[in-house]
């Protein structure tokens, strides 16, 4: 109750952004990254924190959604 769904034209610097079967076949969102603006996100990776375009192929494929933490 805490978040709101965001599209992701309207995520905004600070949304979050989930993402399933990143390391599982679980249907569950299983990683999650903050928006950072021109459509990118910045999370843990192998190798450290890495800012990733949420265009890039493994990442879109997996997109659940963005939620806004009011």
């Amino acid at each position: 109750n805490i978040c709101t769904p965001v599209s992701p034209e309207q995520a905004k610097p600070g949304d979050l952004v989930f993402f399933n079967n990143t390391y599982s076949s679980s249907l569950a969102a299983t990683h999650v990254g903050i928006y950072t603006g021109d459509n990118q996100f910045i999370h843990a990776a192998e190798g450290g924190v890495k800012i990733t375009d949420l265009s890039d192929s493994f990442y879109a494929s997996r997109y659940v959604g963005a939620r806004r933490i009011f």
